[in-house]
């Protein structure tokens, strides 16, 4: 076997037991015209779940917190939502407060599997012999084989998560962007870190309209 499949067959083990991104799609919407460069001030209401994130209200806050966090790094004004139900008598009236408003939404927080079946890869492997030299003294000597090596089947974690987020004029109430960001990853219990790349995607996406 030439140096290039041995290198190939390892190339291909290594990638089938490292943890890798499954996929990861993000579809937006925009409306082309409206001024984003107007904006100075954002409602953020609380992210909502149609998953079972489990966790309890620590685990949540903590989910908002990373959300309202990425969301302060951009330069416009934040206001949590809690902060605009104390500036307003009703959150219906955000437009005397701010010019947009954001919902986020987890839509997807699930795990999965799946079984990579048992293979057989080509090898080279480091070899040991006794040998006698041309005075009959015995040595050991390294050689190298390539040899079949069978891996059996092992099970790979995969966490799933998707977020919309929606971004509403306050005083039309039309949606002027949005987007729907969809990840799985083959890795146990990573929704947490993919949720906050996924918020960190978005505001840094957003703040790049409004800046």
């Amino acid at each position: 076997m030439t140096f290039r499949k041995i290198f190939g067959a390892l190339f291909l083990i290594g990638c089938l037991l490292l943890p890798q991104a499954v996929s990861a799609e993000k579809t937006d919407w925009s409306d082309k015209n409206y001024n984003f460069r107007g904006v100075r001030d954002i409602v953020l209401l609380n992210v909502t779940s149609r998953a079972n994130i489990g966790g309890g209200n620590i685990f949540y806050q903590r989910l908002q917190s990373d959300y309202v966090n990425e969301a302060r790094k951009m330069k416009c004004s934040i206001i949590t939502e809690d902060q605009a139900r104390r500036m307003t008598s009703s959150i219906r009236e955000l437009s005397n407060i701010a010019d947009l408003y954001v919902e986020c939404t987890v839509k997807d927080w699930s795990d999965d599997y799946y079984i990579v079946p048992a293979r057989t890869v080509w090898e080279r492997k480091e070899m040991r012999r006794h040998v006698r030299d041309r005075n009959g003294d015995r040595r050991e000597e390294i050689y190298y084989e390539t040899v079949p090596v069978t891996y059996p089947p092992y099970r790979v974690d995969v966490s799933k998560i998707a977020v919309s987020f929606e971004v509403y004029d306050t005083r039309t109430g039309q949606m002027v962007f949005g987007r729907e960001d969809i990840r799985d990853r083959n890795d146990k219990d990573a929704q947490t870190g993919m949720y906050g790349r996924i918020c960190k995607s978005f505001f840094q996406d957003l703040g790049k309209k409004i800046k």
